[in-house]
């Protein structure tokens, strides 16, 4: 695999893709709907279907972060569009032009609130719960990747993340504002992820054999915090849920053990070195 099509690239998760990947030698194709004058970039709207094969033309692999974040700012209507519908169209794009193997940002957002969670660990196996349209879209696509593999014999990869944290100036303030103020992380059960981390996940899907369409959690090993896992559960909305096994008083409840099992994936980014 030589060639990658990126999208969402000029977002804080796609330009640290873009940048991990051109780092380990790989040919990229930035794409976005915010324009750019960097080499290699399309400016680009995802739903703009008829076009979208002539971007992917000649690619190997596609890493679909081309969505927006949220819902908030959004009719439902459009958060569908936006969400749903273009994540279709890189679906049907990749089939048009050859590709095989897609990695994709889903969301932690269909497990809904983790304080009404029937146990810990989240696992994706998990009872699934969507507030609203943004975590309803992912899993229509989560869905759709499972039949794209079983009608064109593609690989489809969606990710699960957890909070994000960039390697930016942005980043790191808004990492520190969760650090210091312990009860912000409480929705994500203190679970984090780097976006470097994030780039890693997607291309040991794209480079690995494995087939068919998968979804995987994708947090670091810990949680954002000094403080313990147990005492965090205890004092932020998790006092009536039994404690797991844990292999560290720090251990995240998100998580992550089928990415590590399936694709070998470890994250590499403490939030302590992050800062």
């Amino acid at each position: 695999m030589k060639k990658i099509v990126v999208t969402g690239a000029k977002g804080g998760t796609g330009a640290s893709i873009v940048d991990v990947l051109r780092g380990r030698g790989y040919d990229v194709l930035s794409t976005d709907l915010v324009p750019s004058v960097e080499e290699n970039f399309k400016q680009f709207d995802l739903r703009d279907a008829a076009g979208m094969s002539d971007v992917f033309a000649g690619a190997d692999g596609v890493i679909h972060f081309g969505s927006p974040p949220g819902d908030t700012q959004f009719s439902t209507t459009e958060a569908f569009h936006q969400i749903a519908v273009a994540g279709f169209n890189v679906f049907q794009a990749a089939r048009n032009t050859g590709i095989k193997r897609i990695a994709w940002a889903s969301s932690i957002e269909p497990y809904g609130d983790l304080t009404l969670h029937p146990s810990l660990p989240v696992t994706e196996d998990g009872p699934l719960a969507p507030p609203g349209i943004y975590g309803s879209s992912k899993l229509v696509l989560e869905r759709l990747a499972t039949d794209f593999c079983q009608w064109h014999d593609m690989s489809i990869a969606g990710f699960r993340l957890t909070r994000i944290f960039y390697n930016n100036d942005f980043g790191r303030n808004k990492l520190k504002q969760f650090v210091d103020d312990e009860g912000l992380g409480g929705d994500c059960l203190w679970s984090y992820i780097d976006a470097r981390d994030v780039a890693t996940a997607c291309l040991a899907w794209l480079e690995s054999d494995h087939p068919g369409a998968e979804v995987f959690n994708l947090a670091a090993a810990n949680v954002h915090q000094e403080a313990n896992t147990e005492d965090l559960m205890q004092k932020y909305g998790y006092a009536e849920f039994a404690v797991p096994p844990l292999t560290a008083p720090d251990q995240t409840l998100f998580s992550t053990d089928k990415v590590r099992s399936l694709l070998h994936w470890r994250a590499e980014y403490d939030w302590r070195d992050m800062l």
